[in-house]
């Protein structure tokens, strides 16, 4: 029998190496296996954010972060949710707001009566009957002055400075105990699908029963490994840039981040304690880098500061455990960074290695289960963003025509049909947007059912009415009593 595992090295840079880094020690620690990391160097910029989603909270708890802290050594910004705007010519914008809980009537999902009460001439927006989206668009925030969060049915999100972030990350993974040297791979020795040493670039031999490859899109081991080839999904999204810069600080600061569709492709408004993070997503062909970079004054009605930079872009995975190596992130996977995906996949790459961490040095089977589980909840996330892409309205602009007539997968496809015709929504296990984010978005977008549960009927038309007073009364009552973002990083 092949000894366990008691060495991991981690080849990577910047938030997905120190997670992976802290995360791993903290979980596989004790049983005396040692954590170190060779540091590449940073392709973080100034003009950088990282943008977390609800469950990020939840990850800095296991890692044994305050929360308080971490917001305020990242600049960080809490947001309850993102505002759509221009993915439709006629269509108002909307917010995705992070509710906690799914809304429902008599154990119903509450898009069915609203579907049905708007056929019959309801004119209240289905938004407003979320408190995060209702609670986002007044500026307030689920964390109060101390950094405490509020005890409410809604999560928050979290823009963070990118370099400050990882900055902490690193520091607080050093003072665990996890060993580091900063350098670069020369070489990598393998033998068949199994990594034997990674040589420096200062000759220094590194070895370990477990590789973790978090270099990001370079893959610079998990690139070279047998069977795992990269699958581009550039078809499905269309874009092929990323470009961040800053602006000046909103003030107050809003409750939510902005992504608007402009016709190469959208920008989103980022707002940080200090300054605001811009980035665009496009497509170079239709528009240049430089002709983006002239339009993101009028698009975000913003100065931008001097810090722009710009990056290829290619979206897809890798199968991302290949023999005795493990890719995290975006070595793994790559998806632009609509709805916080990129430190997400790294947050779920990190929890299935956990789940998942190999008993044997040399057979691991474990890697096949790791496989298919990310990958599920990876193509989950990407079906997610696919559905603003297949649902905008922006009509006779090539990109956003080709967008909406794209291939789309087969459960995204069936999760869309079902909805459209009668508000049905398969969800699944593996899912990270649970049905209150999914009906947000697609009646966000304008995919209203055409028709409704007739379930329904058995709660009469004067009680629904009753109910939905009711719940906008409450809303409103909830919204005042939190919170403002502005409050929340004034500490």
């Amino acid at each position: 029998m092949s000894p366990p595992v008691r060495t991991v090295l981690i080849v990577g840079r910047d938030a997905d190496a120190w997670l992976a880094a802290l995360a791993l020690h903290r979980a596989v620690g004790r049983l005396s296996v040692t954590v170190s990391v060779l540091e590449l160097p940073s392709l973080l910029t100034p003009a950088d954010v990282y943008i977390g989603l609800p469950s990020l909270g939840g990850m800095h708890a296991l890692l044994g972060l305050d929360e308080a802290a971490v917001m305020a050594a990242a600049s960080g910004a809490p947001i309850l949710g993102q505002r759509y705007a221009n993915w439709g010519r006629t269509r108002p914008a909307f917010v995705h707001g992070y509710d906690a809980q799914r809304v429902g009537i008599e154990d119903i999902d509450f898009h069915q009566f609203w579907t049905r009460a708007r056929a019959e001439g309801l004119p209240v927006a289905f938004e407003d009957f979320h408190l995060a989206s209702a609670a986002a668009r007044q500026g307030r925030s689920a964390v109060d002055a101390e950094g405490r969060t509020i005890e409410a049915p809604i999560g928050w999100g979290r823009n963070l400075d990118a370099r400050r972030y990882a900055a902490l990350l690193r520091r607080v993974a050093i003072q665990a105990g996890v060993t580091a040297r900063k350098g670069r791979v020369a070489s990598v020795e393998r033998d068949g699908d199994h990594i034997r040493a990674v040589i420096d670039d200062s000759g220094e031999r590194l070895t370990a029963d477990l590789y973790i490859d978090a270099s990001g899109a370079e893959a610079v081991l998990v690139a070279g490994q047998p069977g795992a080839a990269f699958e581009s999904w550039r078809d499905l999204f269309g874009v092929d840039r990323v470009m961040a810069a800053s602006a000046g600080r909103l003030d107050p600061l809003p409750g939510f981040s902005q992504i608007a569709a402009f016709r190469a492709g959208w920008v989103g408004q980022y707002p940080l304690a200090d300054r605001t993070a811009v980035v665009a997503c496009y497509d170079s062909r239709l528009m240049d880098d430089s002709a983006v970079l002239e339009a993101l004054p009028v698009l975000t009605a913003r100065a931008l500061g001097v810090d722009a930079s710009v990056e290829a872009f290619e979206p897809g995975m890798r199968p991302a455990w290949t023999g005795n190596c493990v890719a995290l992130g975006a070595a793994a996977a790559r998806l632009e960074p609509l709805d916080g995906a990129p430190l997400h996949l790294a947050h779920i790459g990190l929890s299935q290695l956990i789940a998942w961490f190999p008993v044997s040095t040399e057979a691991m089977p474990e890697a096949k289960a790791h496989n298919s589980a990310l990958r599920r909840h990876v193509e989950g996330v990407r079906d997610f963003q696919l559905a603003h892409y297949r649902l905008n309205q922006r009509f006779d602009e090539p990109f956003w025509d080709r967008a909406r007539s794209a291939p789309t997968s087969e459960r995204l496809s069936w999760k869309l049909e079902a909805f459209a015709a009668r508000g049905l929504l398969p969800t699944y296990d593996d899912e990270t947007f649970q049905e209150q984010n999914w009906t947000q978005i697609l009646i966000g977008h304008g995919l209203v059912p055409r028709s409704h549960d007739p379930l329904i009927d058995k709660v009469a038309p004067e009680e629904q009415m009753a109910r939905f007073r009711g719940l906008l009364a409450r809303i409103a009552e909830q919204v005042r009593d939190l919170p403002t973002a502005e409050d929340a990083v004034r500490r």
